[in-house]
């Protein structure tokens, strides 16, 4: 059973003001489902631009405790965009063979920016160092089975953590960066190619919907071929993953 009550208790540590430019002052936990398998993902930041004012405004209408348990608060959606929109979800059933709806999601970087007219800016070095130092605490309540990082930030900001567990890199499947790539492949041909992804896609296709198909394929299996193999054949007890290292 996971001790909720003392990782909300370690965020209150860590709310910020006005002073430090950040969107919302509160920290978040972890979006933790109760079959939690011992898999924790961590993309960059949420994207509270001005794009998204709706859920920046519903975030300000929060209680600070709501703040702070904020991801997985609607039904809707979890809170963190590359999980939501199918492509993390899609990655670590191919790569791990793990269920989507038994692991737990959240951002490296636990506070977010705006930079010049109000856009989504990557968190800054402060953020990224005060990030590392609530997550030592964070885990050390959480205890992770293995945590996968998606993207540079959030491989630095665990590592700088502390962490000494298992951790798998994946990049982040950043729009941009994913169309200038997969692209150059046909669909057919990956999925002929990567089985597991095929597979995950033909049970769950609805995860493929709002756009970027080919991305969320092409993400799906960079993370099949960087994932070592032992991690992919594990068995699973009532609380955590058994990795047979």
């Amino acid at each position: 059973m996971v001790d909720v009550e003392g990782l909300v208790s370690t965020c209150k540590k860590y709310i910020l003001d006005d002073r430090n430019s950040v969107v919302i002052g509160e920290p978040y936990v972890p979006y933790i489902p109760n079959n939690w398998n011992g898999v924790l993902v961590l993309a960059e930041s949420q994207n509270l631009s001005v794009g998204n004012n709706d859920y920046v405004q519903s975030l300000c209408n929060m209680s600070q405790d709501e703040k702070i348990q904020r991801l997985g608060y609607s039904s809707e959606f979890v809170g963190v965009y590359p999980w939501d929109d199918g492509s993390i979800k899609l990655a670590v059933e191919a790569a791990l063979g793990a269920n989507a709806s038994e692991v737990a999601v959240s951002n490296a970087v636990l506070w977010s920016q705006r930079g010049g007219n109000d856009q989504n800016v990557n968190p800054d070095l402060d953020l990224q160092s005060l990030s590392s130092e609530l997550w030592s605490e964070l885990l050390s309540i959480l205890s992770p089975k293995v945590i996968i990082c998606c993207g540079k930030i959030a491989q630095n900001v665990v590592s700088k953590s502390g962490w000494e567990g298992d951790k798998l890199v994946f990049r982040l499947p950043a729009k941009t960066a994913m169309s200038r790539v997969s692209g150059m492949f046909t669909e057919k041909d990956l999925l002929d190619r990567y089985p597991e992804v095929k597979e995950v896609v033909d049970c769950n296709p609805s995860w493929l919907n709002g756009g970027y198909r080919q991305n969320k394929i092409f993400f799906a299996c960079h993370a099949v071929s960087v994932t070592p193999k032992y991690n992919k054949a594990f068995k699973t007890d009532s609380q955590r993953l058994a990795f047979s290292v």
